[in-house]
């Protein structure tokens, strides 16, 4: 089978397609991956065939949401379906944010796959307005809020698909299009129960893969070790070194950042650069983070609690539910600080429930994962239309 997966360049997008096709190349599938510049290596490094995607270059409508979602994946996808005919791929495979793919898919006549790198975003009546970050609830009140802004909600969301269809007409598509099969890369104790769970959405678990980065040095000691990333979207400042390296000295903890930001460390048991994730969290104790979901599902497949500082969108959601499930804390970005940060990390560090709800979390994290999500892309390849269920606590 050969699979063409299209993802647009920031890494928590990039990342899981990434390594959903090296599962597909394991399995003995063709793979050529579509995305930003930057990886080239790296996925030729792995087997993989690349390209750039087209028209990648920003532009000043980009501010709008509208605009950056579905005008420019209208105007990439007649120069991408031109970049994937001669290579005939049986299925097409799409981050949410690169509609390109699906358009280009359809285009071309084929099924296509929506890859969702968080929780599913659908609304449902028996869920809070998705994108807040709250929990459900059985006050009248908050209940009646929910209902209220839900309602709101639908209207733009209304406007956006009325957006997606005059694009989708303009480059030759007819009807709203839908993906063959969407995966979700969640855990079952991270997604609230909702009134009906969509067939189409298969919850495949974390989809993780790190670049070939030399691995940070541990810090010397024994104190219990803090792993802490800045965030790695390209709209989003870095903003957690600082206060970790400030807050955190003399707690009694060893700390690793991750980070573009030039901070200075300690003299000794801290170390910041560069460097894959998945050797720190090994050994980490506690992580600190945006919520991203790339670094959240690695965190929560090794057990390890958090602190959540959410920035926005799927962030704030994305905290609410690890705080929800008891793995973790939210701490909101306008109550940063150094002290605010320190007092976070001391409490899920001496509070053993939280350890223990994080490993919960793992142990549904080792049944999931790349083989789950490339057997959905086999199936969908083959013709068939595999029916999701719904999360199996």
């Amino acid at each position: 089978m050969r699979v063409a997966l299209i993802a647009g360049p920031d890494a928590g997008h990039a990342y899981p397609i990434i390594a959903l096709g090296a599962e597909l190349l394991r399995r003995g599938h063709a793979v050529r991956v579509g995305t930003g510049p930057d990886y080239e290596g790296e996925v030729e490094r792995a087997g993989m065939e690349f390209f750039v995607l087209p028209l990648l270059a920003p532009q000043a409508e980009d501010v709008d949401i509208a605009h950056r979602l579905w005008t420019r994946a209208g105007q990439m996808a007649p120069p991408l379906a031109d970049m994937l005919r001669s290579w005939t791929p049986d299925v097409v495979v799409s981050d949410t944010l690169t509609a390109a793919g699906g358009f280009a898919a359809e285009l071309l006549g084929l099924p296509w796959i929506e890859v969702i790198p968080h929780y599913l975003p659908d609304p449902d009546p028996a869920l809070p307005p998705v994108g807040l970050g709250r929990l459900p609830s059985t006050r009248p009140w908050r209940r009646f809020d929910d209902a209220s802004i839900r309602r709101r909600q639908e209207v733009s969301l209304a406007v956006g698909r009325a957006h997606r269809d005059r694009v989708r007409a303009s480059i030759g598509l007819s009807g709203t299009g839908r993906a063959a099969a969407r995966l979700v890369c969640n855990l079952p104790s991270l997604e609230h129960p909702r009134a009906r769970w969509p067939g189409d959405v298969h919850l495949v678990g974390p989809l993780s893969w790190e670049p070939p980065l030399d691995p940070l040095p541990l810090p010397d000691g024994t104190e219990p070790l803090v792993a802490v990333t800045d965030s790695t979207a390209s709209t989003a400042a870095s903003f957690l070194a600082e206060p970790a390296v400030r807050g955190l000295r003399n707690a009694g903890v060893r700390l690793v950042v991750t980070t573009s930001n030039p901070v200075t460390p300690w003299s000794r048991g801290c170390v910041i650069g560069k460097g894959p994730h998945g050797p720190l969290l090994d050994a980490a104790a506690v992580a600190v983070g945006p919520g991203g979901g790339g670094f959240l599902m690695k965190t929560m497949a090794r057990g390890v609690p958090m602190v959540v500082i959410p920035l926005m969108g799927d962030q704030r959601e994305s905290a609410s539910r690890v705080t929800s499930a008891g793995a973790g804390r939210r701490l909101a970005p306008a109550l940063l600080s150094p002290t605010t940060l320190r007092a976070s990390v001391l409490r899920v560090l001496h509070d053993d429930r939280y350890a223990q709800a994080a490993v919960r979390l793992a142990g549904e994290a080792a049944d999931l994962g790349p083989p789950r999500a490339a057997q959905v892309v086999e199936a969908v390849g083959a013709g068939e239309t595999p029916v999701g269920r719904g999360p199996q606590r």
